[in-house]
């Protein structure tokens, strides 16, 4: 009873952390047991083994059942703690229809002379520490796992985001800052209201709708169940500066979360844009005459194709007008004179044509031909234009040198016009015309 005495003095101390102890006689199996929930109540009963083995049955979760049952194996159970040694054990204790986690801690008494030989065993609730342990130990893994992918993407992102689908938890992994002075969250509990409230701090105001939608939670995993990577390009204002960036977004491995990448495209919109002018120069180039800067036969063809359509397609209400040219005498200045001569004839003659019909475009579309496809302003003067030209190539004729040009005009009529060459024609045949007669010293007409 000397030892009752203490053992219920020292259960009622360890209750403070305990939720059941227990005093067995490993010789007898014999046990004394006190519980807080049955209020520091001192219980008594034999065989300790087989109770324990047969509540397993009903208490111990089923996962568990195996391993608590093989620790209450008298033997094994003392085995384990021999010599004053403690044995500690997690399990889960089916409470309420849900497991909970226990560690049972077991140490051993013994007088050492083969006498009396006790066990004493704690109960411990301990379900919020392991929960919280293991919280712990998964955001450790998925800070582990995030910083792997971080490190393995950082060549190509600037910043990456590793986000909880369900929750919006996310982590930040910056390998150059892109957001200037702004300090910009690397952690936090929700990705989706942090990324509006940076959006509004940092996008440009015309791309943050379009931002703001494509960072929407559900918007963003519909797009990512559509397709394997969701991307788009946007601007920044970076320190009072436009910085073209892009986001692109993945599903990680699990499809639990999201990873993010955002990179600074500045230097690949411009490559794009160079590479843009490059061949917008190419393709102007190409259309361009080399000798005279005027537009050359290739050019031409594509507007009357162009024109050919619309009057295919029955647009009637086009306004245009031909103007054919032909420089007279060049044979004889390239002749008498030499080639670069008569290039500088035919850049002479490019320029007083260019002069006159100053708002349409002129075309070079043989070695002494111009066409001039006269629009817009101009023709509402074409007539006035025409005879100016007349006049100044009449004026020239009487000064060596000077250009000379052969000239018809025709403007379209579309209720007799079916194509841009019928046009055309009427104003060569007034050219050849007017050649004629500036060769045989007539009055042009």
């Amino acid at each position: 009873m000397r030892n009752n005495d203490i053992f219920i003095r020292a259960a009622k101390a360890l209750l403070a952390d305990h939720s059941s102890i227990y005093y067995v006689d490993a010789q007898t199996d014999g046990f004394f047991r006190f519980s807080l929930s049955d209020g520091c109540d001192e219980q008594e009963g034999g065989d300790f083994f087989g109770v324990m083995l047969r509540d397993a049955e009903r208490d111990v979760y089923e996962e568990d059942r195996s391993a608590f049952t093989e620790l209450m194996q008298k033997e094994k159970l003392l085995a384990a703690v021999k010599d004053g040694g403690m044995k500690q054990f997690e399990y889960r204790r089916m409470i309420g229809g849900e497991p909970v986690w226990h560690t049972i801690r077991v140490m051993r008494e013994t007088d050492g002379g083969g006498g009396d030989d006790r066990i004493i065993i704690g109960i411990v609730n301990i379900d919020e520490q392991v929960r919280e342990r293991r919280k712990a130990e998964q955001l450790l893994e998925e800070r582990e796992a995030f910083d792997r992918i971080a490190d393995s993407l950082a060549s190509n992102y600037d910043v990456i985001y590793c986000i909880d689908r369900d929750s919006g938890r996310y982590s930040a992994f910056t390998s150059r800052s892109i957001y200037g002075q702004l300090e910009v969250q690397e952690s936090g509990g929700n990705f989706f209201e942090d990324a509006l409230k940076n959006t509004e701090a940092l996008v440009h105001p015309n791309d943050k709708d379009r931002v703001k939608s494509s960072l929407d939670r559900d918007t963003l995993i519909t797009q990512l169940y559509r397709r394997r990577k969701y991307s788009i390009n946007y601007r920044l204002i970076v320190d009072g500066r436009v910085q073209y960036t892009r986001f692109s977004a993945m599903w990680s491995d699990d499809k639990k979360h999201i990873v993010i990448g955002v990179e600074n495209i500045d230097s690949e919109i411009k490559k794009e844009k160079d590479h843009l002018r490059a061949l917008n120069s190419e393709k102007e180039l190409a259309r361009r005459d080399d000798l005279t800067g005027t537009k050359n036969k290739t050019a031409y063809l594509e507007l009357t194709r162009t024109v050919q359509e619309n009057i295919d397609n029955g647009i009637n209400y086009l306004t245009f007008a031909i103007v054919v040219c032909d420089i007279n005498g060049l044979k004889q200045i390239n002749d008498n004179e030499g080639h670069q001569a008569g290039d500088e004839y035919i850049k002479g003659c490019a320029k007083l044509v260019c002069d006159i019909f100053a708002h349409s475009p002129v075309f070079r579309i043989g070695g002494d031909e111009f066409v001039v496809f006269i629009r817009g302003g101009d023709y509402a003067f074409k007539d006035d234009l025409f005879e100016k030209l007349r006049r100044q190539v009449l004026a020239n004729k009487e000064t060596h040198g000077k250009p000379v040009i052969a000239s018809g005009i025709s403007a379209y009529d579309p209720s007799v016009d079916k194509s841009v060459a019928e046009v055309f024609e009427r104003a060569d045949n007034m050219m050849y015309e007017n050649k004629k007669a500036l060769k045989g010293g007539e009055e042009p007409r």
